[in-house]
This record gives structure tokens, C-alpha cells and sequence, in this order.
């Protein structure tokens, strides 16, 4: 007999991630008359800009922070989001009296991981998205670029697993200090406060946006959402090409993503509501392809997705803040300056055009059901060993 309990127990994070997600673009569209669905790496890269603006670097004039122009601070919703996740992670644990600092690295490991968060960074910005814009999202809004997009990322990931097994690695033992700093009782009553005051001053510099406002609460819902289930795409694209039985975060991410898509579909086919999915889906596929080889590499390298960076770093793991600080202050940054000279290199396979001339969903009902059917597989993908489990 099917344990009912346990199926939901084991699934219901991805159910709330999924759900989350959905109402977080309803809520847009109130706002704005446009559905927008979620990323995380725009507004990493836009923060990255202003960083090395701070130093003189003459931002404003590369090509790609023209066309990705860097917000007002008040009206900077994305960057809400990033801020929101990080500390809705470093509220949650440290309610949860688990805070730490963990995953020290050593220098090998460290630099192994700055130069996973730097291709992370490159590959994410050139492909005009990540593991949430170009995939998680990219799918519920019927991208005819996420499926290619996450198979190249799964072959980034692939390769350094590969080549991660090569002899000369032991040249270099990177490794993590077996050493974890739990705070006390008191520490961590002040680091929740800390976070709460925290939370209270972005929603005061955002009061003049119901957008930052409502993306930053979403952001916090991210954060203790996937802080307590311990959700990770890396972990699930890991899984996919593992010759391991263990994949539960196929199962959970999978099943995320199908209700994600369906709810969007019922929102965008059966009542029309706008989507405008604004990060750069209208790339030509050759972007999406080579940058998302570079995200996949960056993966593997930093053990981190852009998601669970963001919720790790929030609860003091070492690892996930050299990814985030890779990614955000050298990567997406490097990229911007690169812009120009890639798209002279790859060729317009596809010419870029609106969002929506990218969406299957302009085949109704078929473009619906050829996404649904991706999740689907991955899913039984994941179970095809494991029908008994819940028996």
C-alpha cells in the first residue's frame, strides 16, 4: 500500500519552491500587467557592475550593460530577490540554532572553487541565464532554448566529473578543514535579530516599489525554503548522469518543475495572462549552448547551482561565498566585457526576436504538452529502480 505521508514528506519543498514560484509571477503581472518569472544571475551580474564601477571601470560603456542597464537601488527588484534568499537562509538556520561556519576550504580548494564560481559567472551571463532563468523557469515558460541549454550544463558537469578522476589532481589536494564553528545560544539569537533588522531596512530603502517589496518577500520564501529542504539543481543535474541509484533530488526537482510548468500554462494558455520572461532568452542558441557548457563546468567546479549558493552563504557555508563572490565580483563582470567580441564570433543560428517567438506555448496546447514531457521523464528517470520505495 502506497504511504501517502511519506510521498508528501518527501516532495513537499519542491511543492512549495513550485508554487512560490507561480505566485510570485501572478503577482507581477498585478503589479505590472506582465508575468515575470524568476532568475537570479541579471542582478548578480548588474550588482557586479556597480562594484567595479566603485573603482573607476568605465561600466556604463560596455555594450552589455547597455542593454542590461543597471537599476536605480530603490527599484532593483531582482536584487531583492538575491538579498532575500540569502538572509531569509540566514534567519531560518539561525532560528533553527544551525547556523555555522562550515566547508572551510584549503587554498587549493578555495582557488578550485573561485574559478568555478568565475565560469559559473561567464557562462550564466552568456547563455542569459542559469539553472532558474534558462531552466527552472525557462521551462514553465516554454523556452525552446531550456532543453538544449540543460543538456550542455549536464555535459559541463559531466566533464569535470570525468576529468576530476585524472591523476594529476593529486598535485593539488583540495580539500575542506573537517573544523565547523557552531555559535552559541546567544549568537545565534543575535544573528536572527541581525537578519530581522536586516529585512526591515530593504523593505524601508524599497517602500517607494510594491515590486522590491514583493520580490524581497518572495526572495525570504526562496531562502527558508530551500534552506530546510536542501534543494539544489547541481545536486539533481549530478544525479542525472550518476551511475548511483540515489536521486532524490531528481525526484523532488522534477516534480517541482512539472507543477511549476503546468501552473504557468494554465495562467498563460487558459487565461491569457501576459508573460514577459525578461532575462535574455532571445539569444541565438549558440549562446545558450556554449554558455551553458561554461555554467556546467562552473558547477562541477563549485559544487554550488546559483540557488543553493545563495541559501548556503545565508547560513555561513565558506564554500558557496567564494562561489558567490567568483560568480558575481569576476565572472558575470568578465562577460560584460567580452560581450561584444563573442557576438561578433558566434554565428545567429537562430536571429534573435521577442521572447514570445521562443516560447513553444505559441503552439497552444502541443508546445504545453512537449514541456510537460521533459519533467515527466526525469522523473521516471529517477524512479526507474525505485517503484517499491513506498511500499
Amino acid at each position: 500500500m502506497v504511504n501517502l505521508y511519506k510521498i508528501i514528506k518527501k516532495y513537499q519543498f519542491g511543492v512549495v519552491l513550485a508554487i512560490s514560484s507561480f505566485m510570485l509571477a501572478i503577482l507581477s503581472y498585478k503589479f505590472t500587467g506582465n508575468g515575470l518569472w524568476w532568475g537570479v544571475t541579471g542582478a548578480e551580474s548588474q550588482i557586479g557592475g556597480v562594484f567595479w564601477s566603485y573603482f573607476g571601470f568605465p561600466v556604463g560603456k560596455l555594450a552589455y550593460y547597455n542593454l542590461y542597464k543597471i537599476p536605480e537601488f530603490n527599484y532593483a527588484f531582482t536584487w531583492f530577490l538575491v538579498f532575500g534568499i540569502i538572509l531569509g537562509s540566514f534567519f531560518i538556520s539561525a532560528a533553527r540554532k544551525e547556523f555555522s561556519i562550515r566547508q572551510i576550504p584549503n587554498r587549493w580548494m578555495a582557488l578550485k572553487i573561485l574559478i568555478g564560481g568565475f565560469l559559473i559567472g561567464y557562462g550564466t551571463r552568456m547563455a542569459g541565464g542559469c539553472n532558474i532563468g534558462d531552466f527552472y523557469s525557462g521551462f514553465a515558460t516554454g523556452s525552446a532554448w531550456a532543453f538544449p541549454f540543460f543538456l550542455t550544463m549536464v555535459l559541463g558537469i559531466y566533464s569535470v566529473s570525468a576529468f576530476g578522476k585524472h591523476e594529476v589532481w593529486k598535485i593539488f589536494p583540495a580539500k575542506f578543514s573537517s573544523n565547523i564553528i557552531w555559535p552559541g545560544k546567544g549568537l545565534q539569537a543575535i544573528i536572527m535579530v541581525a537578519s530581522i533588522i536586516l529585512i526591515v531596512i530593504l523593505v524601508i530603502l524599497g517602500i517607494h516599489s510594491n515590486m522590491v517589496e514583493l520580490w524581497l518577500i518572495f526572495g525570504i520564501i526562496f531562502g527558508v525554503t530551500g534552506y530546510i529542504g536542501s534543494l539544489c539543481f547541481q545536486t539533481s543535474f549530478r544525479e542525472t548522469i550518476s551511475g548511483s541509484n540515489k536521486k532524490e533530488m531528481v525526484e523532488i526537482l522534477s516534480i517541482s518543475l512539472l507543477i511549476f510548468s503546468i501552473l504557468s500554462q494554465i495562467a498563460i494558455l487558459g487565461f491569457g495572462m501576459r508573460a514577459n520572461f525578461f532575462f535574455d532568452q532571445s539569444e541565438s542558441i549558440g549562446f545558450q549552448s556554449i554558455g551553458g557548457y561554461i555554467f556546467g563546468l562552473g558547477m562541477g567546479l563549485a559544487f554550488n547551482c546559483t540557488y543553493s549558493m545563495e541559501w548556503r552563504m545565508g547560513s555561513g557555508n565558506m564554500q558557496a561565498i567564494l562561489a558567490f563572490l567568483g560568480l558575481t565580483f569576476l565572472g558575470a563582470p568578465a562577460f560584460a566585457l567580452t560581450y561584444s567580441w563573442w557576438h561578433y564570433a558566434v554565428p545567429q543560428i537562430v536571429m534573435p526576436a521577442s521572447y514570445w517567438q521562443f516560447s513553444l506555448y505559441k503552439f497552444g496546447i502541443t508546445g504545453a504538452i512537449l514541456i510537460d514531457i521533459f519533467p515527466i521523464l526525469w522523473f521516471l528517470y529517477a524512479k526507474r529502480f525505485k517503484w517499491k520505495k513506498f511500499s
